[in-house]
């Protein structure tokens, strides 16, 4: 009887090990599929004449999210019980309020980062890069939001935190304590990146990843708690697109 208990305490141990080791599987065919996303909305966009323009570049990244969604999409498809990974409503009061709040912890996160990076010698890009070249897009032809609204906040985000947020947290969830959960889940978004921002310039890989596997743990956290993707979703998108350091004069 007592090599049969070892035996049934140790299965949860087990289980838990391939439920982390299964979600760092997702974050690489995430950021593998990714590629293919961008190769695929490039190829069209320059087919149709876009690539070039303004409207193409505010939702560029969205190709990115065509990988994700195919990787969400089988999963779900193989999955048994999809209520698990899909946890969405209109959000509540308390949704709104971490809906407001969540652009001054990430700005917190951003803002720490770049003070104590460049001390161990490790650069921070400038205003220019990734996000803020949208931002500064839109705020100079704000007609543009008709394009992101639907490309980035019905589409990216929701996309990117369903993989990341639903279905790896929900991967995780019957397994680890919210501890656990946060911490493999920033891991796992971190490691997406990885992969993702072998596109960027070297110079800024180590604070590219180190930032995103903060707001990974950020949203993880907030997921937890709300468990409602619209939260972290509308805040994701607007990381992107809300120029924040320009409208709060102290930020």
């Amino acid at each position: 009887m007592s090599v049969i208990a070892r035996q049934a305490s140790a299965v949860p141990d087990r289980m838990a090990v391939w439920a982390v080791l299964s979600t760092f599987g997702l974050a690489v065919t995430g950021g593998v599929a990714a590629f293919g996303g961008i190769l695929v909305t490039s190829l069209l966009a320059s087919t149709l004449g876009i690539a070039g323009t303004d409207a193409y570049a505010v939702v560029a990244r969205s190709g990115t999210q065509v990988g994700f969604a195919v990787v969400a999409v089988v999963f779900l498809m193989i999955a048994g019980d999809r209520v698990r990974y899909v946890k969405l409503r209109w959000p509540t009061l308390e949704d709104l309020g971490w809906i407001a709040v969540l652009p001054f912890v990430l700005f917190a996160v951003s803002a720490g980062l770049t003070l104590v990076l460049p001390a161990i010698g490790i650069s921070t890009p400038s205003a220019s890069h990734g996000a803020e070249g949208t931002k500064a897009l839109l705020i100079d032809r704000p007609i543009l939001w008709v394009v992101v609204i639907p490309g980035l906040y019905v589409f990216a985000a929701p996309v990117e935190e369903l993989l990341y947020r639903g279905i790896v947290q929900g991967r995780l969830r019957p397994h680890l304590g919210t501890v656990g959960i946060v911490l493999v889940s920033a891991v796992a978004f971190g490691l997406m990146h990885t992969i993702v921002f072998a596109l960027s310039p070297p110079e800024h890989f180590v604070y590219s990843i180190l930032s995103i596997s903060g707001a990974g743990a950020v949203w993880a956290v907030v997921y937890e708690r709300t468990e409602n993707l619209a939260v972290t979703a509308v805040n994701h998108a607007m990381s992107w697109t809300v120029p924040f350091g320009a409208l709060i004069p102290f930020v």
